[in-house]
């Protein structure tokens, strides 16, 4: 009889396999696509971060000349007119002609001088800077002149510096382990479980229901295997191409993390070094682990939906709040901490494996946790396989009736 279970399995193997397609479709494609298109946009990130400054043309009224000088060296063009030329060039401004226009009151050197003379004043100068938020460039001359006048301002009522202590030192105690840990467990599991689920969903609705509504599904039914054996041969081979779906679809994001992740910046630092590299043989291990039993669960509840389904159109109609149920749960887990999550949260399913896949990207692996996620996924596949076997051990279930 156990010899039933592996004749199924090799049947549905050599279904997917000789469907040159579908094998493309389920496992080459999701890994291909997500490396071209994270690399594409790591890329195009990076274009635009080393993209030539450009120079901004810009009127003033009353601009100290050491503030344009400032200016000068983010490639600022000042062009000084008087009060009476700002209804003008508002207009220039607002159709482009201009970056911006910056009026400085009459006396606001000498303000400046009060305010710093007295440690204060009862009124300050105001700056006014007017731009076109509609603007690209407009908006990236405001952002630079209002960053420049604080750098002033600073320097001005200057109380107390932060992290300015002349030392050769970084302040920032998070290890390249600890960057790479906080971006990646951020991003990886979600995506893990999507494309976890996606190929899933991509197979199994085709190998039970696509039969039911094909009716090949009856001459295997007849057969003296018992039917828990084709429920068995079934799952092997729906988890195992699943699965391949889902390294494909990791290795494809691993890959592409270098290029995506070398357009962000940290305080000035590129961090396009984040690799796999920073995980070990037994992080990948335990990653296998989560993988494997999530696969188990995610393609027994599809399964069984399918199994309910009349056809491949119905069955696709069924999983959608599965789908959703998977997005939910990957969502709730992004402000999680894992320090903080309790034993009974890994029980939960889907929830709890998508905590163990952030604490394993993020070096924070409690103690019995995989265990549990884990073991949550194996029991609760266990249940599911065998609300499979009562399904198909129901005629009107199997035949449509």
């Amino acid at each position: 009889m156990k010899n039933g279970a592996w004749v199924v399995f090799r049947k549905e193997m050599s279904h997917f396999i000789g469907d040159k397609r579908l094998l493309f479709t389920a496992v080459i494609m999701p890994g291909l696509l997500i490396y071209i298109l994270y690399t594409v946009m790591g890329m195009a990130m990076s274009a635009m971060m080393t993209e030539e400054v450009k120079s901004f043309k810009a009127a003033a009224v009353n601009m100290p000349q050491y503030i344009e000088e400032m200016l000068a060296q983010s490639e600022f063009e000042v062009q000084h007119i008087s009060s009476d030329e700002t209804e003008k060039i508002k207009q220039g401004v607002a159709d482009g002609d201009y970056s911006i226009l910056a009026v400085f009151p009459d006396d606001f050197e000498n303000a400046l001088d009060e305010y710093v003379s007295k440690l204060g004043a009862d009124e300050v100068p105001n700056v006014e800077i007017y731009y076109n938020s509609a603007d690209i460039n407009s908006s990236q001359a405001y952002m630079k002149l209002v960053s420049t006048l604080d750098v002033l301002e600073d320097s001005l009522s200057n109380v107390f510096d932060i992290n300015n202590s002349g030392k050769e030192e970084s302040y920032d105690l998070a290890t390249s382990e600890d960057t790479a840990g906080s971006i990646l467990g951020s991003i990886l599991p979600i995506l893990l479980m999507t494309l976890m689920y996606t190929s899933c969903a991509s197979l199994a609705p085709e190998s039970i229901a696509g039969e039911k509504e094909r009716g090949t599904i009856c001459a295997l039914l007849i057969t003296p295997v018992p039917r828990s054996q084709i429920i068995l041969g079934k799952l092997m081979a729906l988890s195992l191409m699943a699965l391949l779906g889902g390294i494909s679809s990791f290795v494809g994001i691993f890959l592409s993390v270098p290029t995506l992740m070398s357009s962000v910046d940290i305080e000035g630092g590129s961090i396009g070094n984040i690799s796999a590299d920073v995980y070990k043989i037994s992080d990948y291990i335990k990653l296998m682990l989560l993988i494997i039993t999530a696969v188990m669960l995610l393609i027994t509840l599809i399964s069984i939906l399918s199994t309910i389904a009349k056809s491949v159109k119905e069955a696709s109609t069924l999983v959608m709040p599965l789908m959703m149920t998977v997005m939910l749960a990957s969502f709730m887990s992004i402000n999680v901490t894992p320090k903080d999550v309790s034993a009974a949260s890994l029980c939960i399913p889907i929830y709890g494996t998508v905590i163990g896949f952030t604490e394993i990207f993020t070096f924070s692996v409690q103690a019995g946790h995989l265990l549990i996620a884990a073991g949550t996924n194996i029991v609760l596949s266990g249940v599911g396989i065998f609300v499979l076997t009562k399904l198909f051990n129901n005629e009107k279930v199997m035949f449509n009736g």
